[in-house]
């Protein structure tokens, strides 16, 4: 299901008011001069996708070290309007936050995405993410917030209202 001209054209709009406040300029000016490169060479770091337990399922882990800030990659997916009620058993959903306010879309990488549906929560997390504009266009990037040893596992703090209506975890 790719997204329609006319819903991209409604994207792009918002996302260019994301930017009007100068910080926010600013903001993803340093965002693309470090990983802009690497965003459009659609660079993913080195990993493998191992089984992690049968109550987490599949997790990312690093195949070489990682240095703190390194770009690890995109979060992918179809990029759709919410839907209220089946997307709270949706675990691969992102939100697509165009414009100052939330939007009625998010990325949703259930059925189509790349190794980043994968990475798992953590409380004590090594990546974080970052919004981006590129061209109007909204992009969900990751970087380690720290350093990331070979054979180590990826994970993210997934937010608080993620767990709103799925059970606490716990952390792996």
């Amino acid at each position: 299901m790719p997204t329609s001209n006319k819903v991209l054209e409604k994207i792009k709009k918002r996302a260019v008011k994301k930017l009007f406040p100068s910080h926010e300029k600013k903001h993803n000016r340093w965002i693309l001069g470090l990983y802009g490169e690497k965003l459009a060479q659609k660079y993913e770091i080195p990993f493998c996708i191992k089984k992690v337990n049968p109550l987490v399922g599949y997790g990312v882990f690093a195949r070489e070290n990682i240095s703190y800030l390194s770009y690890i990659g995109e979060y992918a997916g179809v990029v759709r309007g919410r839907r209220r009620f089946t997307d709270k058993k949706n675990d691969y959903i992102f939100g697509y936050m165009v414009g100052r306010f939330g939007t009625p879309w998010i990325i949703d990488a259930e059925k189509k995405g790349n190794f980043t549906r994968f990475i798992n929560h953590s409380f004590s997390p090594n990546i974080n993410s970052r919004g981006v504009v590129i061209d109007g266009v909204y992009h969900v990037i990751f970087f380690a917030n720290k350093i990331i040893r070979k054979g180590e596992q990826l994970t993210y703090d997934y937010g608080p209202t993620y767990w709103n209506k799925r059970p606490y975890p716990q952390d792996v």
